[in-house]
């Protein structure tokens, strides 16, 4: 296999029993959801992997540009954010569900790493506030204020919002 920024040859590198492929530029690239085995800080192996990787420079390369798989050279990995935060955006491939990092990505995914009260948190938060701040509504003839123990839905406030701008 060869590195998808480079187009150098990948090294094998075995830790704690898994095997991944490393850059000469710092990169790597994990096999089918090896990198959840690493995401996490509070992983042995993780920190040892990531130890072997600080010692690259992080690249000034451009790293947003999309690139082939280092396992299926003939399918372009999309590019995706790792967790919902939304900071290090990695590339995975279609094909094999691979994934690679460039140089610098694995420490930032441990850097933002949520616990996993955290993490419940934020899948709560997402599924209940769906990317919508609260409002209030203006008053209207056409919608009387409600009652103090009634909370109107988001999408009855959506579709307030809405009425008023045809008036």
């Amino acid at each position: 296999m060869y590195c998808p920024r480079s187009n150098t040859p990948l090294e094998p590198l075995l830790v704690g029993g898994i095997t991944v492929f490393t850059s000469a530029q710092g990169g790597v690239f994990f096999d089918n959801s090896q990198i959840f085995k690493f995401s996490s800080p509070e992983l042995k192996h993780a920190q040892v992997l990531l130890k072997y990787l600080s010692n690259y420079i992080e690249g000034e390369g451009e790293v947003s540009s999309r690139v082939n798989c280092p396992k299926c050279p003939s399918i372009v990995m999309m590019r995706r954010y790792f967790s919902p935060l939304k900071v290090v955006e990695i590339d995975e491939c279609p094909g094999c569900a691979g994934i690679w990092l460039d140089s610098g990505e694995l420490a930032k995914i441990h850097e933002n790493h949520l616990t996993p009260r955290e993490r419940k948190l934020l899948a709560h938060e997402m599924a209940t506030n769906h990317g919508f701040i609260t409002i209030k509504s203006p008053k209207s003839k056409y919608y009387p204020k409600a009652p103090k123990n009634v909370q109107d839905t988001t999408v009855e406030r959506l579709v307030q919002l809405a009425l008023l701008n045809f008036q």
